[in-house]
């Protein structure tokens, strides 16, 4: 389903489709170790209050990454995606199989001061409830940052995932900040990553007053570049489908052969640059001129509806 996007989602999305990130690495990575920092303590203190034993909760690392990268890992961890108010993928929580050992053992009253062996086999149903839990208590963490930290997480969560399911989920790829946390008792330490959207975690969270006010939409473009970037120039290129042809009739087309175009090919184009699709957009005329009126950004959407339409 296609949706309205406001004109800094816009510029966002054309920056990422032209660079593959925000064009912000440092602001970015600054925002996810602030995002770890608060985290970190909020998390132990949500998951002390499930658990009959304290767990120390500690920054391990914060890199920046790619969304596909979200489920790197054992096959026996677990993973669940939350969705955020701009994203259906806003944060993905992963737990290794250490970390879940941990959780259970001490959850089940297990001595903390033992040390805890990773789980080497495929997650029973009572370790994928005792995750979901945690998933669950790591989300309302998140979201008990304040009006300008929190990530805004939709709760519940979804049931963790695992195995052959979780292998089999798709993320739409996209420039990631990917924070490591540390679960650990006196004798075990397992880990926690949290990864998200980079565009989550930079977005403003101000009203939409504050923010037209503050930052003119000229001035937070130019932001984002240097002069020379800005001045650099991209050729545009508008296209439109054509339709289907099976390799056959393809090979028998010939010069001067006249192509029939479908009914509503003339709304279905597109404008891209660098082989990248930019906007929806259609054709039209405009006096002896022929024209391109963007309709929207484009997304992922319209490359399925392109498939499904020829």
């Amino acid at each position: 389903m296609n949706t309205t996007a406001s004109p800094a989602d816009s510029r966002d999305l054309i920056i990422e489709r032209l660079l593959g990130d925000t064009g912000e690495p440092a602001k970015v990575h600054s925002a996810a170790r602030r995002l770890a920092e608060r985290s970190a303590p909020a998390i132990a203190r949500f998951l002390t209050e499930m658990l009959p034993e304290q767990v120390f909760v500690e920054v391990a690392e914060v890199k920046l990454g790619r969304m596909a990268d979200a489920k790197a890992g054992k096959a026996n961890q677990a993973m669940t995606v939350a969705m955020t108010p701009t994203s259906p993928d806003g944060l993905v929580m992963t737990l290794d199989p250490q970390a879940i050992a941990i959780l259970v053992h001490v959850l089940f009253g297990g001595d903390p001061s033992r040390e805890v062996a990773p789980i080497d086999r495929d997650l029973s149903s009572i370790e994928l409830g005792v995750v979901t839990m945690v998933f669950q208590d790591i989300g309302r963490a998140v979201n008990a940052q304040g009006p300008d930290g929190g990530l805004g997480v939709k709760l519940p969560v979804a049931d963790a995932m695992t195995g052959t399911e979780m292998k089999k989920h798709v993320f739409r790829d996209g420039p990631s900040a990917r924070v490591v946390l540390s679960i650990s008792t006196a004798a075990s330490r397992g880990l926690l990553t949290l990864t998200l959207p980079q565009r989550i975690l930079i977005e403003d969270k101000r009203g939409k007053a504050e923010k037209d006010a503050a930052s003119p939409p000229t001035t937070e473009w130019r932001s984002r570049f240097s002069d020379e970037v800005m001045r650099s120039t991209v050729r545009l290129e508008a296209s439109m489908p054509l339709g289907r042809m099976t390799l056959g009739e393809l090979t028998r087309l010939v010069a001067g052969q006249v192509i029939e175009l479908p009914q509503d090919v003339q709304s279905n184009a597109v404008i891209g640059t660098r082989g990248k699709t930019l906007f929806a957009c259609e054709f039209g005329k405009l006096g002896q001129n022929y024209t391109v009126r963007i309709r929207r950004p484009a997304d992922a959407d319209d490359t399925i509806e392109g498939i499904v339409a020829g």
